[in-house]
């Protein structure tokens, strides 16, 4: 019976331990520049600057902003995001009027991530952004 006990014991010790040693999320705060790579229905394919901008960061949950500059309208654009890190450091990222993007911090410490929306103006972009 102690055997048993010992080995329980050291069970629970072992997974607690482990518990413990969790990684804390990535901080993401801060700005985070690249370049985008995108394709749309409308305009074929474009490459242009991209600016994230992570303002906030309570645990695995953030906001923010990504900026942009549009070839085609030749205009910069703004929209605001709210994300999420999961626990094997994947990052999810809605932004705030239509779309979502999906990446993670690459083993060099840049954030890769791909963006997408449906619809009559799909788009799919791929960022490869570096913090500054």
């Amino acid at each position: 019976m102690r055997k048993w006990l010992a080995l329980v014991l050291i069970v629970l010790f072992v997974c607690s331990a482990s518990a413990g040693l969790a990684a804390d999320p990535t901080n993401l705060v801060g700005t985070w520049e690249g370049t985008s790579s995108v394709h749309s229905a409308k305009f074929g394919y474009q490459s242009s600057k991209m600016v994230l901008t992570v303002e906030g960061q309570q645990g695995n949950v953030f906001h923010g902003n990504k900026t942009y500059f549009q070839t085609i309208t030749k205009k910069t654009k703004t929209e605001k995001f709210s994300g999420s890190i999961s626990s094997d450091g994947r990052i999810f990222i809605t932004d705030h009027e239509e779309g979502f993007m999906l990446g993670g911090i690459t083993k060099d410490g840049q954030m890769e991530l791909q963006y997408a929306h449906q619809g009559r103006n799909a788009v799919a972009v791929r960022m490869l952004l570096k913090k500054k």
